[in-house]
């Protein structure tokens, strides 16, 4: 479960130019009519079969980690409409979209092995693949994000924020509506450079097959299996879905509220989030480890009210 949940966050990171608005929250009818009549913005996106892609991310310490060959395809249609209503909070919809397909690292038609979806890199530049491919298929239900002044009287309890985030200027309520129709993820492989390394001692060793099918075993028969290599998983989950309570073809719901503290972590200070109820069920149709399949899972009525999360440096 942490696995799939860092793997989905960082698909999640790869689209967070055209779904940050994917954490949402439904507001009721009198925060509704707040809004209703007032002039704002509204946006439009679409992106065709062809996709948007993204090289490489890198997330520096010491070390680092990257995320890699990032794409997000077959958005239609996407609208937000942007709006400050009366108590002075940014409520941001978004329609729903049907399809859209994100994808890190390598894909199963790339046997070269030349992108990770997650990565580690040494300060020397030593790199190794934690992740070899991450692609998923989803739909996004229409929702509402709710950027809240804390400020204006009354406001928090209007829209129900209690504890430490009523305290704050500003609070994020968020209610995720989504369904993933199929996931894949590969994890713990070799990296181009590591297979390549394997392939060559296994051609030293005189081990390296004929995987031509040209009964001579040479350097062509090398690049094949480094390509092989790179390309696969020792852990792989397939057919991953996430749907909600109504089953297959309905979508799950998350609920959330976000806000910040300042000052020292020692003194309480980052970003603090806190999860509600997950109302869905995680289906794995397989996992295999490998290459053999260990069996399914399938995890109900997940529930983590009352958890918050602290996010700082240091």
């Amino acid at each position: 479960m942490k696995f799939l949940k860092k793997a989905s966050l960082a698909a999640a990171i790869a689209a967070a130019s055209i779904s940050a608005q994917a954490e949402m929250v439904a507001l009721d009818d009198a925060t509704m009519s707040a809004t209703t009549g007032q002039a704002g913005v509204t946006i439009e996106i679409d992106i065709d079969s062809q996709g948007i892609s993204i090289g490489e991310i890198e997330y520096k310490d010491e070390g680092s980690v990257l995320l890699q060959n990032i794409t997000v395809k077959n958005v239609d249609n996407l609208v937000q409409e942007i709006d400050v209503d009366a108590s002075g909070n940014l409520v941001i919809g978004m329609s729903g979209v049907t399809g859209m397909q994100i994808a890190i690292g390598d894909t199963v038609a790339d046997t070269t092995g030349s992108k990770s979806a997650v990565a580690l890199r040494s300060t020397a530049g030593e790199t190794t693949e934690l992740v070899n491919n991450l692609d998923m298929t989803l739909n996004l239900g229409a929702s509402t994000t709710t950027i809240a002044n804390l400020q204006a009287a009354g406001n928090a309890t209007a829209l129900g924020i209690t504890g430490d985030a009523a305290t704050g200027s500003v609070a994020i309520l968020a209610n995720t509506s989504i369904e993933i129709t199929d996931m894949n993820v590969g994890a713990f492989g070799y990296t181009a450079a590591q297979a390549t390394t394997r392939a060559a001692a296994a051609a030293a060793a005189n081990q390296l097959p004929d995987l031509n099918g040209d009964t001579v075993v040479d350097a062509a028969d090398e690049a094949l299996l480094a390509g092989q290599l790179a390309n696969g998983s020792a852990v792989q989950i397939s057919g991953l879905k996430f749907y909600g309570t109504g089953g297959v073809g309905t979508s799950a719901t998350i609920e959330q509220t976000i806000w910040a503290k300042g000052g020292s972590s020692a003194n309480g200070g980052g970003v603090y989030i806190a999860i509600g109820e997950i109302a869905g069920t995680l289906d794995i149709a397989a996992i295999s480890m490998g290459g053999a399949s260990i069996g399914s899972v399938k995890v109900s009525d997940i529930n983590l009210a009352g958890m918050t999360q602290r996010i700082y440096g240091h």
